[in-house]
């Protein structure tokens, strides 16, 4: 039995999970968290002039779902399986109307950026 799940939970892996994923699961974090705030023209100017804690978490999401609204759950099923994607995916979408607007809103820039 474990007596705290904490760095699990911020992993989004369980207790058993195994190095390999653990590895994984914090690189997609890692990575997701960097392209949300160097993507975010404010985002990435806090952390320009102020470092990793300027930036605001609020407005952050699971990274992992980013990435599989941005790119397809099909890229991520090797490192996370297919049903934990649509899982996240879903969950952040549930939220409140504003903050599934917000995520529209940021896909749809990044899409747009993406083009140019």
């Amino acid at each position: 039995m474990v007596k705290e799940t904490e760095y699990y939970d911020v992993l989004g892996v369980t207790p058993s999970a195994s190095e390999e994923e653990i590895r994984k699961a914090y690189y997609l974090k890692v990575l997701g968290e960097a392209y949300q705030v160097l993507s975010d023209p404010v985002q990435r100017d806090a952390y320009d002039r102020n470092g990793k804690y300027s930036i605001s978490r609020e407005t952050m999401l699971d990274p992992t779902a980013v990435f599989a609204l941005l790119f397809g759950s099909e890229l991520f099923e090797d490192y996370i399986g297919h049903l934990a994607v649509a899982s996240m995916a879903s969950s952040e979408l549930a939220g409140e109307s504003d903050n599934a607007e917000k995520l529209h809103d940021k896909l749809k820039a990044s899409s747009i950026s993406h083009l140019h």
